[in-house]
């Protein structure tokens, strides 16, 4: 096992991990946290999940019981998607969601192979630059709410000007929803009366595609922004 852990170490330095299959990604990784049997541990996890990426993004609860990994692997497993969110957040200093283009490219990134659907929310100053970026909920297979509190009190605590907010459909391509509409409308009111506006909803697709329903619907569900660019139809 040793010999094989330091091979694919090696590997993974020289070469990157992409030079790693999916299952020798789980071998190296749970080598690290598995005390059993760590070949069948990661057969276990990638006949459940396919990769690596899904079995990161999975329900740690699910991974520990289903498919019997210990307590280390599955928070190991867990602290690569979040690390990767978070480094992309707080780097972002520079990133600016000035246009839709922007925006979607942003959270597309964010959202990328979330199993459920799940809603971020970005706050950013007067120039689009982002101050911060969390996730506000995690729904079912098909649907994920909206707290109007909860971004609220993130626009609220980070003196922002605009919010953003973004959730992803785990199968198909992304659309407008009349609850998505219907949200989108109440937040961006109640935002209107904290002095903050809601500049863009983005929903992100199974295939990689992103919405802008401020894009997409004319400008319908949002109030006017000087600055911010999307294509108009």
């Amino acid at each position: 096992m040793n010999e094989l852990k330091n091979e694919l170490r090696a590997r993974c330095l020289s070469e990157g991990a992409d030079s790693l299959s999916e299952r020798e990604k789980l071998i190296l990784l749970l080598g690290y946290s598995e005390r059993g049997d760590v070949f069948e541990a990661a057969d276990r996890v990638a006949a459940a999940y396919g990769s690596f990426r899904s079995a990161a993004d999975s329900d740690p609860d699910f991974l520990k019981k289903e498919c019997r990994i210990s307590d280390a692997s599955a928070a190991l497993l867990m602290l690569f998607p979040q690390l990767s969110r978070r480094c992309a957040v707080t780097s972002c200093g520079n990133i600016r969601l000035d246009s839709a283009d922007a925006a979607k490219r942003f959270f597309s990134a964010q959202l990328r192979s979330v199993r459920g659907e799940t809603l971020i929310a970005a706050v950013t100053d007067e120039r689009f630059r982002i101050i911060s970026a969390e996730r506000m909920g995690t729904g079912t297979s098909s649907a994920v709410a909206i707290s109007n509190r909860r971004i609220a009190d993130l626009a609220l605590r980070c003196n922002a000007a605009y919010v953003f907010i973004a959730h992803n459909h785990t199968a198909g391509a992304p659309f407008a929803s009349q609850n998505d509409k219907s949200a989108t409308l109440k937040l961006g009111t109640a935002l209107i009366a904290l002095d903050v506006l809601l500049v863009d909803h983005i929903i992100t697709g199974a295939d990689g595609s992103a919405l802008s329903m401020r894009e997409s619907s004319r400008a319908e569900f949002f109030p006017a922004v000087d600055g911010y660019r999307f294509t108009r139809r």
